[in-house]
């Protein structure tokens, strides 16, 4: 776990469900509600259209700004369960002024705990992406900025229900806002999102009817270890919820049984390892091969395309991919076949390149074992001082601040750099804990069988191509705690990993929000991949981008898109 996680989390005041558990009704409502939400055909089937509004539009150099509302189709399901300002749903959307290609892709991203606004996501990733011939639609969270209740402090919910609010708005209004999207000539679509953004892109994803690129980062698969498990533990107000459990029956006799059981026996965890990415870290090191890498440095652009298409050939029966990004990396995917197995190849600045991606592996492969001198190398990491490269870019009047950052600095230099922190007696770790005795056994029980039941993965409709799945997870990460949920990998069997090596929760959303583009990566990836998928063509996105871009001559492909939104809305409206 990230030490430095601990420390951020001990210096918030923040304080999770200080006014309990929320209304009895409401709470059993909601658990009606998911027979409904759980199952995407009868969910697409009782959805009602959804009028949407274009309130704003701004126009940049590179792409035009648009900001609309709507009333969120889940005040209709629930009554009164959003409250005045909380009722209407808005978004920002940020398009390119002209597209390089002949598809106008759509990335909807989601927010954080803490992500109020639109800046943030707009800044660190919604313009990146206009560089890829991406658009982005940046929807703000119920209970949130304006939608955020007068008595609410921060983002702190008042209540347990407040979360499962939330998660269910969210579903219907990212339903309504694709709809919108596919409406007004829009397509292919990603969602994305981290950390509470990951969870509720993953739960909008089943319900979706159609193919959808899928994006998860720094989220897991049920939401329960992170508030029961994880170091945002210490922030829950267990002595409010056990003071209204206990003095009210109707939790234990008529809420609960309603909640068994909280996810299928299937999806039980798999109790031999604690963290099951520890498992899939270690079987992508029994895989490892580095004389095909130290072949790949050498070889002509012929030579590298006949590796790469020889290397995927070989590994078409694999459904799960597993990859460790490496220091001083950048990744460069290849799609293969249909079947959706991909080959990743990583050119190191420093070093000879190192691939690390692991097929579910079969028993006859089974006994491979780790590269001993790789594993030395893993085994001395943990005893190294920072690793930092002292190269400069060739010509300095290039130099680029967030391209200059990406050079010198290694990718787990956020995490190392605070190894001081290691050191840290024991005694003084529970000083940072804000929980002063442990929560009661069976309030913990009761608000874990509530988060899974509203949260896990399990519980919903399946994705209808989990090869388009592709989650970004820190190794070290102290909010999501892996331990006592199943892994990704049951939930997602066809999906890619990328694991964020000695990286924790928010050391990975500080480097990729100032120098590197893992999330973004992923995102661009992901979108190529669904092209290549039910296109039948290379993805286009992130590729020469600048020149696409800035080509005047590509007129059929430039379109002014909020134009073209509001007249297809007032049509809807007439």
């Amino acid at each position: 776990m990230s030490t430095f996680d601990k420390i951020y989390r001990s210096v918030l005041p923040m304080k999770f469900f200080s006014k309990g558990w929320g209304r009895p009704d409401i709470l059993i409502k909601l658990v009606e509600n998911m027979k409904i939400v759980k199952q995407r055909d009868l969910y697409c089937s009782v959805k009602s259209k959804t009028n949407i509004n274009i309130e704003k539009r701004t126009e940049g150099k590179r792409a035009v700004q648009i900001e609309g509302s709507f009333l969120s189709p889940f005040d209709a399901i629930i009554p009164n369960a959003l409250k005045e300002d909380n009722k209407v749903s808005r978004f920002q959307m940020v398009i390119p002024k002209s597209w390089s290609t002949n598809y106008r892709p759509v990335c909807i991203h989601f927010a954080g705990t803490g992500d109020h606004n639109y800046s943030r996501r707009r800044l660190f990733l919604a313009n990146q992406l206009i560089e890829d011939g991406i658009a982005s639609l940046i929807i703000m969270n119920p209970f949130y900025s304006t939608r955020k209740p007068k008595d609410q402090k921060g983002s702190s919910l008042n209540f347990v229900s407040d979360l499962f609010i939330m998660g269910g708005a969210l579903i219907m209004e990212c339903s309504a806002l694709l709809d919108w999207c596919e409406q007004n000539g829009y397509g292919p679509f990603a969602l994305h999102g981290i950390s509470m953004g990951g969870y509720m892109a993953g739960l909008c994803a089943t319900v979706w009817p159609k193919p959808i690129s899928l994006i998860p980062c720094l989220s897991w698969t049920s939401a329960s270890v992170v508030f029961v498990e994880g170091i945002l533990s210490n922030a829950v107000d267990w002595s409010v919820l056990t003071k209204q459990y206990y003095s009210d029956s109707i939790y234990s006799d008529v809420i609960r049984p309603k909640l068994q059981p909280p996810f299928p026996a299937s999806f039980k965890a798999d109790n031999t390892s604690e963290d099951p990415l520890e498992d899939l870290i270690r079987s992508a090191l029994k895989s490892q091969n580095l004389s095909n890498t130290s072949n790949v440095k050498q070889s002509t652009s012929m030579e590298m395309d006949h590796l790469l298409s020889t290397t995927a050939s070989s590994e078409q029966t694999s459904d799960t991919r597993v990859h460790v990004i490496q220091n001083h990396t950048k990744a460069h995917s290849l799609v293969n076949s249909s079947s959706g197995s991909n080959l990743h190849l990583h050119e190191s600045i420093t070093s000879q390149p190192i691939n690390i991606s692991t097929p579910r592996q079969s028993s006859s492969s089974s006994s491979s074992s780790v590269n001993p001198a790789y594993a030395s190398l893993l085994s001395a990491r943990r005893f190294l001082p920072n690793n930092i490269s002292i190269g400069l870019p060739s010509s300095l009047s290039s130099i680029n601040l967030n391209t200059f950052l990406r050079y010198p600095i290694d990718n787990s230099l956020w995490h190392n750099s605070l190894s001081l922190f290691r050191s840290i007696p024991e005694d003084i770790s529970r000083m940072m804990s804000t929980t002063s005795s442990p929560p009661d056994p069976e309030v913990q029980q009761f608000l874990r069988d509530l988060l899974d039941f509203f949260t896990h993965l399990g519980n919903f409709s399946p994705i209808l191509d989990s090869r388009l799945v592709l989650p970004v997870a820190a190794e070290c990460d102290a909010y999501v705690p892996r331990y006592g949920v199943c892994s990704l990998t049951k939930i997602y069997p066809n999906a890619e990993i990328r694991i964020l090596p000695q990286s924790g929760h928010v050391g990975a959303y500080v480097r990729n929000a100032i120098w590197t583009n893992d999330f973004r990566q992923a995102i661009t990836d992901c979108l190529n991949r669904q092209v290549h998928l039910y296109h039948d063509e290379p993805g286009p996105f992130g590729r020469n981008k600048k020149s696409a871009l800035n080509n005047d001559n590509n007129n059929n492909n430039t379109i002014n898109n909020s134009d073209n939104i509001i007249q297809a809305t007032d049509r809807s409206k007439g």
